[in-house]
């Protein structure tokens, strides 16, 4: 059995006396005001409207007059919040530069060609920025041994069980053990200037040592009478480190940079079965749930002189068309796919390396990796001394092997060990860079390994509703709620703080807020506002809300004894906005009036291009003269809760709302007032999604209002109100958490309070003055708690407009 590296200079490690630097993580600044303008122009009308608040939060409607953004889906950090993710990209991409700046990181070139910088900026924006990569996973080595004195492996979690008769290491020959450990997992020492680190620094380290020797100064591929003399002794080491245990601890990763010469090519799977059975039969792990992954070394054979009578041997030089015997079992025997992965080295280049064996017919199961001038940490001798502890530039596929063996632990602690071993290497090896020259697999296999990609999302996130990760789900960027803002922030601040797990098309899971995929309502637009501000003005004998001064239509037939009946488009007029009906306006509307005061509407708008469907019905009392009418209804929402939409993931809404309201009006020292009360109870209904439930929810709506004719010249108005509110709810979402490894869906319920923190209270003064061409309307609006959010500050809306009709 031999190595498959060699070494080639020393260096000692020195102590530097500076650290790098990283840029500091961007902050966002808001503007001590904001604000917003609006002009509309239509025939017989100019309207302008400014909002001014504070910025603060919660903020209020009124905006652009466009429909609310999509809700960022923000991927959650450790220390910075929920970032968005183009702020998240920016953050990885400062946090990727700081390490490619780390002196440790710059002295091993091989972790930058496999970008494990921007593995490293995902495990510390998720993690936290002082978790090392590859906590808690344990990383096997079957090599020489390992010295665990020295002073690159400070600080590290490291075990060693002796086989065969082997010792302790004393430094009289080179430890090929010391050197492939510390490539994987040596700890970022920031004292030693000179030194790197392992792809994996903060995993744990467990060495079963067992007899080496060097390469051979010619080639000799192993018999298959020497393959079975080889067959008990690999037997032991196989059993012995995928059984080692550590109260919880097992070897999850076993680096083999160890192996026979042999090019696979000229080994049947018969040949191999019979004369290596017992021990193929260990690697198999066919009674094991959580297999570990094997990762060999792919062999150091190409070019190696060797005499006219050995396979492979052209022009007096091995051509490693395949890689050796142990890497290359997974091309020959079917029950090691899946849990073994051979490697094969490059250059700083990235080209294959001179020496390296080709991946051939283990392409499948083959992966590149840099493997020449690779700096690890030596114990050996040095100028006629023994055990001499310092640095050394290595070469060989045996230092290719530990950086995929270090990227798998890396892989395995950022997704939580929610990914199955098996399911990990799938991933490396399908993200590996097959572009340009690594489309070669005959070269390079699956590619050059790419833990920067393996660590990162792949395709479309997806949020599942099924039991397991393979089950049809929803995109995660159509997957939404947009609260009606009678919710005001009651439903987003509910679900915000709590995590959720989407997949990507690999099955890995990534964790986002459950909040910021709940928009906030912005409240009424502009456009909206402006519409309010001409609308008609609460009549004082009218018996409804929705009589014939509030229903646009184009009929309107009376009789005076048969009572009076009118077909048209609902509108709102803006001191009674606070009702039900105000999620159906534009509504189709048809509403008959008795001679004695009784009233009743049925509308709908089913068919009305830009309108969600919802129909509903209104009965009002209001005998003639009465300052007191009463009224009950009823309103359906086919597709939306209150104005609710859900979209994607969390299924469908739907409600029923029964409601009853007061109507009042006098007349006070010249002064016309009125009021308007309403409460509801509404039945959500839900579906298909991760809503699971809606309680009943009660609602009130208010208005108070007043105007007054001043000296002929115009007339003021003012009201107090209260848009329509939610007071009481909940909502239960069936949440997903994470995955088994198997791949089944971990979920968790949580309860989500729709009441909102604050309520919106509107007081408006509006001046209405008559000119020779047309009228002039001057208004204001403070708002305060917009969109029912209490800390929103208070916002003014100024809004001015000439109506002229011709």
């Amino acid at each position: 059995m031999y190595e498959t590296g060699s070494t080639r200079s020393w260096a000692a490690s020195q102590r530097p006396s500076t650290s790098a630097s990283r840029r500091p993580c961007k902050q966002l600044r808001c503007p001590a005001q904001s604000q917003s303008l609006e002009k509309i122009s239509v025939a017989g009308l100019i309207l302008l409207a400014v909002t001014l608040s504070a910025c603060g939060g919660g903020g209020g409607g009124g905006g652009g007059g466009s429909a609310p953004p999509d809700p960022p889906t923000c991927i959650r950090t450790d220390d910075m919040g929920c970032l968005e993710p183009n702020e998240y990209q920016d953050e990885a991409d400062s946090h990727a530069v700081g390490y490619r700046e780390q002196r440790n990181f710059k002295n091993q070139w091989g972790l930058s060609a496999i970008h494990a910088d921007r593995a490293y900026a995902h495990v510390e924006l998720i993690k936290g920025q002082d978790i090392a990569p590859g906590t808690g996973v344990t990383i096997g080595f079957v090599d020489s041994g390992i010295d665990q004195d020295h002073l690159l492996l400070d600080g590290a979690a490291i075990d060693e069980v002796f086989l065969f008769g082997v010792t302790d290491e004393n430094g009289s020959r080179f430890s090929h053990g010391t050197s492939v450990a510390s490539v994987a997992a040596a700890p970022r020492l920031a004292d030693f200037m000179n030194a790197g680190h392992g792809v994996a620094w903060g995993a744990d380290m467990v060495m079963f040592a067992i007899p080496l020797s060097g390469p051979s100064d010619s080639y000799s591929p192993l018999s298959l009478n020497g393959l079975t003399s080889a067959e008990s002794r690999w037997s032991t080491i196989i059993d012995t480190a995928l059984g080692w245990r550590d109260g919880t601890r097992a070897v999850d990763f076993l680096n083999l940079s160890v192996g026979f010469n042999g090019i696979i090519d000229n080994y049947s799977e018969t040949e191999l079965r019979d004369r290596f059975g017992d021990a193929i039969e260990k690697m198999a792990q066919a009674s094991s749930t959580e297999k570990a992954i094997l990762v060999w070394a792919g062999g150091n054979a190409h070019g190696d002189p060797c005499t006219d009578t050995t396979d492979n041997c052209v022009d007096g030089g091995i051509d490693a068309v395949s890689v050796e015997i142990m890497p290359g079992l997974v091309a020959r025997i079917p029950e090691l796919r899946g849990h073994t992965v051979a490697v094969v080295a490059t250059d700083e280049s990235g080209e294959i390396a001179g020496f390296s064996n080709r991946c051939g017919i283990a392409a499948d199961w083959c992966l590149a990796a840099p493997g020449e001038d690779i700096l690890a940490a030596y114990f050996g001798p040095r100028e006629g001394d023994v055990g001499f502890r310092g640095l050394a530039p290595v070469d060989g596929t045996s230092f290719a092997a530990p950086m995929v063996t270090g990227g798998l632990a890396v892989m395995k602690h950022l997704f939580r060990d929610q990914l199955s071993n098996t399911d990990l290497l799938a991933r490396l090896l399908a993200t590996a860079d097959s572009t340009g020259r690594y489309s070669n697999r005959s070269i390079y296999g699956q590619g050059m390994m790419d833990l920067g990609a393996a660590t990162s999302p792949v395709g479309v996130m997806t949020v599942t509703t099924g039991d397991t990760v393979n089950m049809p789900g929803n995109p995660l960027q159509t997957s939404q709620v947009q609260p009606g803002t009678a919710f005001g922030d009651g439903f987003t601040q509910s679900l915000l703080g709590h995590e959720f797990a989407v997949f990507d098309a690999l099955g890995a899971p990534f964790w986002f807020d459950m909040g910021d995929l709940a928009v906030t309502p912005r409240g009424p637009t502009m456009t909206a506002q402006l519409r309010e501000f001409l609308a008609p003005v609460l009549v004082a004998e009218s018996p409804s809300p929705l009589d014939d001064g509030f229903i646009y239509g184009d009929w309107t037939g009376r009789n005076e004894l048969l009572g009076r009946m009118s077909l048209g488009l609902l509108e709102m007029p803006m001191d009674i906005g606070a009702s039900h009906f105000a999620l159906a306006e534009h509504a189709l509307a048809l509403t008959y009036t008795a001679p004695n005061g009784m009233s009743a509407t049925a509308f709908t708008t089913e068919g009305v291009y830009g309108e969600t469907p919802a129909s509903g019905a209104e009965f009002s009392w209001r005998p003639s003269g009465s300052r007191l009418g009463l009224r009950a209804g009823w309103l359906g929402e086919r597709e939306t809760l209150l104005g609710s939409v859900a979209e994607g993931a969390f299924g469908k809404l739907a409600a029923d709302a029964l409601f009853i309201g007061l109507d009042a009006d006098m007349d006070v020292s010249g002064w016309q007032a009125g009021a308007n009360v309403e409460l509801g109870m509404v039945r959500p209904g839900t579906d298909s999604g991760l809503i699971t439930g809606i309680s009943q929810l009660t609602t009130s709506a208010f208005a108070l209002h007043a105007s007054r004719v001043l000296a002929d010249t115009g007339t003021l108005r003012i009201s107090l109100s209260q848009p329509l509110r939610v007071e009481r709810g909940r909502a239960s979402l069936n949440v997903p958490m994470g995955r088994t490894r198997a791949g089944g869906i971990l979920r968790s319920v949580i309860e989500a309070d729709l009441a909102p923190s604050g309520r919106q209270i509107d007081f408006s003064a509006q001046w209405q003055q008559p000119l020779t061409f047309g009228e002039l309307r001057l208004g204001t609006v403070w708002t305060h708690e917009p969109n029912h959010h209490a800390n929103a500050d208070p916002k003014w809306t100024f809004l001015s407009g000439w109506l002229y009709a011709f």
